[in-house]
């Protein structure tokens, strides 16, 4: 029990870390559990201490050799193991890669069970020419320097800035800025050492630096170092959540009830091979973790969907039996730490006895008082011993219950999490919806207003007549409007018809 608390509060403390958000109940809960059990363990020991040292001839020799009976019990087992089936996922990959009629070879597949933390796989260290599925450590690269400072939300990398970087390379998997941002990291052999730290691998292939290539193993543990501290990777999450919509690991209708953070790779080398990938997130009551690495199959995208919608099915297997899973682990933990303390404390009565029984009664000083102790019996010191039992037991209930309930704590804050994921997808899927709406409505006005603006009739150029000289007016020359004079000949050009033709002309 207290690894289970330490092991939730060091999770914690690495999602908070660089934060001072404070002590919040999970922390206190675990505090307050490993005070409870060394209080519990302490109170034993001096009850087991305290019995030990009554002197031998105040009461029944047998009363202080005899120990109770949970001293004598036999250590408890270890806990059962992992609540993963790995012979049931063997026969669920080998049975569908034999009904599809594909060698064995050419799979690789990780799955991560994130209630408990456990992982299994199937041709793990097969390397894999990973497509565009590395540009997932490539990006959470960024993200790291972006939380610790070293750049800023208004840097550009490319031209572009961060946000439109993240969702070209995350979202459309864009390779021009995927090699921009390689560049930026300092190249190839740079960004790809730094990404080992996200895996715990004893050794990496050289294929991983010479050609980036990928494991089924070492992808799913990048998923589960992004999974466990989003705030460490920011952005990187959020953009997957947005990625290949309907494809994948969403192709089968059954997947389409979940959120799913997923980054595809496909790729078709010079020597024919087609190489075809998926790794996610898939937010089911209790996520699970999976990448499916393929290599010349076909159909390879239908064949990903439905291989993870039997993962699905049997993580939510495993859902119906995590309440009774980690009750039982709890009291397998229980048993062995008890046992752990009998052990420790019938150990260090064995040492106390020969002390004890060294000095003969006859060398005892002859003023010392022979019934000094008397009032110490062997019921009394049987009660001593069961009272510290119950003291023990009582705060062994009290550390269950603690751990229950940071548990519920821990669920409770993975359901708001999801929760919040899921109305930020939401309403980025709705305002997608407005901004296209807005966009046709638009459209339609313009396309209304074009259609009834009236058509301006084309204007024919004429040619203007030669000016005639004009006579030279003579003094007693006036301008007379003559009525009688039939009118010119019109011009192409609209003329104000009430305008006066004027004509210099000589009175004699």
């Amino acid at each position: 029990m207290v690894y289970c608390s330490l092991k939730c509060f060091i999770n914690d403390a690495r999602e908070r870390a660089g934060k001072d958000t404070g002590m919040n109940r999970k922390h206190f809960l675990a505090g307050l559990l490993c005070l409870a059990l060394l209080l519990g363990l302490q109170a034993h020991a001096l009850a087991a201490e305290g019995a030990a040292s009554i002197p031998i001839n105040a009461i029944d020799a047998a009363a202080v050799t005899a120990a109770p009976a949970v001293q004598t019990a036999a250590p408890a087992s270890s806990p059962s193991g992992a609540l993963l089936d790995s012979a049931a996922l063997n026969a669920l990959v080998e049975d569908f890669l034999t009904q599809k009629g594909i060698p064995k070879d050419r799979v690789g597949v990780g799955y991560c069970y994130t209630a408990t933390g456990d992982e299994w796989f199937y041709n793990p260290d097969t390397w894999f020419y990973p497509g565009s599925m590395y540009k997932v450590p490539l990006m959470m690269l960024v993200s790291e320097q972006l939380q610790s400072g070293e750049i800023s939300p208004d840097t550009q990398i490319g031209g572009l800035d961060l946000d439109t970087v993240y969702e070209y390379i995350l979202v459309y998997s864009n390779n021009d800025y995927a090699h921009k941002v390689r560049s930026y990291l300092g190249g190839d052999e740079v960004w790809r050492e730094d990404a080992k730290r996200y895996a715990a691998l004893d050794s990496f292939d050289e294929r991983y630096m010479l050609y980036c290539y990928f494991s089924p193993r070492y992808m799913t543990q990048v998923l589960e170092t992004l999974y466990q501290a989003p705030a460490r990777f920011p952005k990187v999450l959020d953009n997957l959540l947005k990625a290949e919509q309907g494809h994948y690991f969403r192709l089968p209708d059954s997947m389409k009830a979940y959120d799913i953070a997923q980054k595809y790779g496909a790729y078709i080398d010079n020597e024919n091979s087609d190489w075809n990938h998926t790794a996610g997130i898939v937010f089911t009551p209790n996520p699970f973790i999976l990448t499916i690495m393929t290599k010349n199959v076909g159909g390879a995208e239908q064949f990903i969907g439905q291989l993870a919608e039997r993962f699905k099915d049997y993580t939510l297997e495993l859902d119906t039996k995590l309440s009774a899973y980690r009750e039982e682990q709890t009291r397998l933990e229980a048993e062995r730490r008890a046992a752990e303390e009998a052990e420790r404390l019938a150990a260090a009565q064995a040492a106390e006895e020969p002390a004890a029984t060294a000095k003969p009664a006859a060398e005892l000083r002859p003023s010392q008082p022979q019934v000094q102790n008397q009032g110490i019996t062997a019921d009394r010191a049987y009660r001593g011993h069961r009272a510290g039992i119950i003291v023990l037991t009582l705060l062994l209930i009290a550390a269950i219950v603690g751990g229950i309930g940071a548990v519920v704590i821990v669920k409770e804050r993975e359901r708001r999490r999801y929760e919040s994921y899921k109305r930020r997808f939401e309403a980025e899927l709705r305002q997608e919806a407005l901004e296209r709406e807005r966009q046709r409505r638009s459209a339609e006005r313009i396309a209304a207003m074009q259609s009834a603006a009236p058509t301006r009739p084309e204007r024919v150029p004429t040619v203007e007549p030669a000016a005639q000289p004009r006579r030279p007016a003579h003094p007693e020359t006036r301008r007379v409007r003559r009525p009688d004079t039939p009118p010119r000949q019109q011009r192409a050009d609209p003329v104000d018809p009430d305008e006066a033709r004027w004509i210099d002309e000589e009175e004699e």
